[in-house]
């Protein structure tokens, strides 16, 4: 008896090593994986190691299949889930190689798809919230997830090459937009926004688009990665190089201007730079070179969690230390030159993983795989694009080879000029302004980050952030000095006002600290 037991155990444990087996080959690319960058510089000794760990943290944290069915979603601290924390699981899961978990939050974003395509920014196991518009896409979530399904096809086989072309035409279709006069193609702020005249400057990401480009052959992309640049670079401040929260298509102000970065905007320079690590846009360099000589300036133990685009610090900007910023602007100095790269990285590690809850602790988890050189570009390794026989040639440093035909629609919108599907409450307006002009969640552009586009309750700049309880070793959430807002503290509160904001970054926030 005993003997046969043991075959039996023997036998198990031989099936379990033939399924790791196959589970690893399965992946083309499995976790380090680094193809090396075109340009840029990694912190000394690599980042690998507080990458992987970084990333075992935010997925033991804040991934949860509390839905049933197979389905996993990101949580954003109270329960429920936004596009944009599923598009930061999504790349994340696809680059680690966790291919269940990331079939599991495709899935759920399936489930959640509006009659766009594309998914509710804001949801719950039930579907999409009430009362702000849950049902309406978000562009930055959209884009990031349209992404992960390429870098899925990358790492795990044609299985996900149908079903990313099908999204990245409805994302193509519903939230970019060729923009008149200066005919240059501009990401929306959502399916529910006609664009062009106050977009969110966070949400483009050139590097994505010259992937989708040489993945589906649409040149359509390639402008859209350069066009993003220009707007960029347009609006950019000459002193400090930091761009407006939001901007129009000629890189000017929108009608209620918002000539500051906040918790969104810290994200430009990670978004920016990726285009000069993949493809040495020379542009994209010259833009995140500006920033990074600037927060090297500051300091980058001195950054704090808001400014002016003049470089001074803004009404909500108290707190240094914060992973989303020191983040953004240590991964946007990887253009710059080693020693800056160096420093930002060693100040940046010593933050905790859990600094700004969900959505620190899923940027941080993005920050690091990226400084860590395992960011590794889709399709580089020769493999020709779903579509066509060529890339796209792009006259900042895109992809080689043959330009490939634009083909379906040239991003035009038609249909609703913003609000929800059902047009009651509207998207809330960018971090609480305005909607568009034509309508974005309030009448004549009025404010939209209320119920029927009334108006929120912070300031300008966005408001203050609830904080509590330091986490990390010396280095994160420290409060400066003069400042009147209370303790120390370096985590957000689970409060749905503060979530909103760190979630979904177009609401305004009610003060917290009393």
């Amino acid at each position: 008896m005993q003997s046969a037991l043991r075959a039996v155990a023997r036998s198990a444990t031989s099936l379990s090593l033939v399924l790791v087996s196959t589970s690893a080959l399965a992946q083309n690319k499995p976790f380090p994986h680094s193809g090396g960058y075109a340009g840029g510089f990694t912190p000394t000794g690599g980042a690998t190691t507080e990458a992987k760990s970084s990333y075992d943290f935010w997925k033991g944290k804040y991934l949860k299949s509390d839905c049933g069915g197979g389905n996993v979603r990101v949580d954003n601290s109270d329960g429920a889930t936004f596009s944009e924390g599923m598009g930061y699981g999504m790349v994340l899961t696809a680059y680690y190689g966790d291919k269940a978990e990331f079939d599991g939050l495709w899935q759920f974003t399936k489930k959640n798809f509006n009659q766009n395509g594309l998914m509710g920014w804001h949801v719950t196991c039930s579907g999409p919230t009430s009362g702000d518009g849950g049902g309406a896409s978000a562009t930055d979530g959209d884009t990031d997830i349209g992404f992960a399904l390429v870098v899925a096809v990358d790492q795990w086989g044609d299985s996900y090459k149908q079903p990313a072309l099908d999204y990245l035409a409805a994302l193509k279709a519903k939230d970019y937009v060729t923009c008149q006069p200066t005919g240059r193609v501009m990401a929306t702020n959502g399916d529910w926004d006609q664009g062009c005249v106050s977009e969110n400057t966070s949400y483009f990401m050139p590097a994505y688009y010259r992937v989708f480009a040489k993945f589906t052959g649409d040149s359509f992309w390639s402008k859209a990665a350069d066009d993003a640049i220009a707007i960029w670079q347009a609006n950019a401040n000459g002193s400090s190089g930091l761009v407006a929260n939001e901007v129009n298509q000629s890189g000017g102000l929108g009608p209620q201007p918002k000539d500051y970065v906040d918790y969104n905007g810290c994200r430009v320079p990670w978004r920016a730079a990726l285009d000069y690590l993949w493809y040495g846009t020379p542009s994209a360099k010259q833009f995140s070179d500006k920033i990074a000589t600037w927060a090297s300036g500051v300091g980058i133990q001195n950054i704090v969690d808001g400014y002016n685009t003049d470089g001074t610090p803004s009404g909500s900007g108290h707190y240094t230390g914060m992973n989303p910023w020191v983040g953004g602007f240590a991964s946007g100095a990887m253009t710059l030159d080693q020693k800056t790269v160096d420093a930002f990285f060693g100040y940046f590690k010593s933050i905790d993983n859990d600094n700004g809850v969900y959505y620190g602790a899923s940027l941080r988890a993005l920050y690091l795989l990226m400084l860590s050189g395992n960011q590794w570009e889709p399709l580089s390794d020769g493999a020709p694009p779903a579509s066509g026989t060529g890339g796209t040639t792009s006259s900042t440093g895109g992809t080689t080879g043959s330009t490939g035909a634009t083909t379906g629609s040239t991003g035009g919108r038609t249909g609703s000029t913003g609000g929800s599907p059902s047009g009651a409450s509207g998207k809330p307006g960018q971090n609480g302004g305005a909607g568009s002009a034509t309508g974005g969640g309030a009448t004549a552009g009025g404010s939209g980050g209320a119920t029927a586009g009334g108006p929120g309750t912070s300031s300008a700049d966005g408001g203050s952030l609830a904080l509590e309880g330091a986490k990390s070793s010396g280095a994160c959430g420290c409060l400066l000095a003069g400042s009147s807002h209370g303790t120390p503290h370096s985590m957000l509160a689970a409060g749905v006002p503060v979530l909103a904001f760190f979630g979904r970054r177009r609401r305004k926030l009610v003060p917290r600290f009393h």
